[in-house]
């Protein structure tokens, strides 16, 4: 414990204005970019989908530069290889899919699309003179169809694209996929969305739910008992979610960022024989590495142990209360005031108590994680991340071996395919 809280206040006192410059850095430019897909949207729906993804991936690499800031200050989680623009690089690229899962889950991808819709609509409905029908295809309009089904399908043939011809490629085309990473999986995910809600609004609207909900209204009438109980339970259940899945997702994504490994595992897959070669197995050869570091990532909220991560969950909770705390008291400070001014003020109270919070949720989940990393019993480590090579460079050459052997742990993978470029080279 001791060591845990030397590690949070060396994290604090290190790097706190660094930690909130970047921060505030993120919210200003994913706020930006918000607007301005909204404004193309207004002008032409594609356009702005092209672009609201990058709002997203501001506050994406925002964490992951905080993430990355506190590194060296973490006792067993450093790494003197790390470090540099080609791990930002690739533990952005690392994080983008369970970053985006959690964003969505929580309601904030939502909360972006309804603002780019607010401002694209009202652009396209002053251009249009308030005619319906003269706003074709504009206005920010989301909706399962075509255009982002095909905007997916193009970003991920692109992203493919770059991961088998990566060795190829200049160095500064790592943005174009990161880029492509983020627009496919930002429709993957909206499209999930909306095929979810399709699918809530489909059963609402079933005979069985209204029977259900009539069934309750009884029992809440005439069993107070027992509808009581059921109220109870509804709000623990909430409770237990901000309490323990929160915090565990944080825990989940700053696992990712720092490369989590296993030190020893069975890898997800053996590759079969030598007829397949090219795209589809480098392909595959880096769906099953990113599996297998989510997985490490995943496994750090258990292996710290119960004591650990109801210690973490705790100072998470109270975290939780006091930026609330913060925030409440930031608002009776200044008062009660009419709805359009709180309609300007609101959003500058709320991003500066979080930049004061937010460096402080850093370096809480970061002391577990380190906490974690630093018991031997747990079985993980870190790695120094590389440049999205998992399929380039040496992609084809593994595979030429894979059928003499199983895809091992990471490190003796990358050291088995280190002597093979080295035989070949001195071939």
């Amino acid at each position: 414990m001791s060591q845990a809280l030397r590690t949070f206040g060396r994290i604090v006192a290190r790097h706190w204005p660094a930690l909130m410059a970047w921060y505030l850095g993120g919210e200003a430019l994913h706020r930006l970019l918000v607007e301005l897909s909204g404004f193309v949207g207004g002008h032409t729906t594609l356009g702005g989908l092209l672009l609201l993804p990058l709002a997203v991936a501001a506050r994406l690499v925002s964490y992951v530069a905080m993430y990355l800031t506190v590194r060296p200050s973490l006792l067993h989680s450093r790494r003197e290889d790390a470090g540099g623009i080609r791990e930002f690089g690739s533990a952005t690229l690392a994080a983008i899919l369970p970053f985006f899962a959690f964003y969505t889950a929580w309601g904030l991808l939502d909360v972006d699309q309804i603002d780019f819709f607010r401002i694209a609509s009202a652009i396209a409905l002053a251009d249009s003179g308030y005619d319906l029908a003269q706003v074709g295809d504009r206005g920010g309009l989301i909706a399962v169809g075509v255009l982002p089904v095909t905007v997916l399908v193009v970003a991920l043939v692109a992203r493919l694209l770059f991961t088998r011809f990566a060795d190829r490629l200049p160095r500064w085309t790592i943005i174009l996929a990161t880029y492509a990473e983020v627009l496919w999986t930002f429709m993957l995910f909206t499209l999930v969305a909306r095929w979810w809600n399709g699918v809530l609004d489909w059963f609402a609207e079933r005979e069985a739910v209204g029977w259900l909900q009539g069934f309750g209204d009884w029992f809440a009438v005439n069993l107070a008992p027992v509808a009581e109980v059921w109220e109870g339970a509804t709000w623990l259940f909430g409770i237990l979610v901000a309490a323990l899945i929160v915090p565990a997702a944080w825990l989940t994504v700053a696992g990712v960022i720092f490369g989590t490994t296993f030190d020893s595992t069975p890898s997800f897959g053996r590759w079969g024989g030598g007829a397949a070669r090219g795209a589809a197995m480098s392909v595959a050869r880096t769906l099953v590495m990113r599996l297998e570091g989510l997985w490490a990532a995943v496994a750090v909220i258990w292996r710290g142990g119960p004591l650990l991560f109801g210690v973490y969950a705790l100072a998470y909770a109270a975290w939780g209360f006091a930026e609330q705390a913060g925030t409440r008291g930031a608002l009776q400070l200044v008062g009660g005031h009419e709805a359009s001014f709180w309609a300007g003020f609101f959003p500058l109270v709320t991003v500066a108590v979080a930049a004061v919070a937010e460096p402080l949720r850093v370096a809480i989940v970061a002391t577990a994680y380190d906490s974690v990393i630093g018991r031997p019993q747990a079985g993980l480590d870190t790695r120094p991340s590389g440049l999205d090579d998992e399929a380039g460079e040496v992609g084809v050459v593994a595979l030429d071996v894979e059928q003499k052997r199983p895809v091992g742990v990471l490190r003796k993978q990358e050291d088995e395919q280190d002597a093979v470029r080295g035989r070949l080279d001195g071939a």
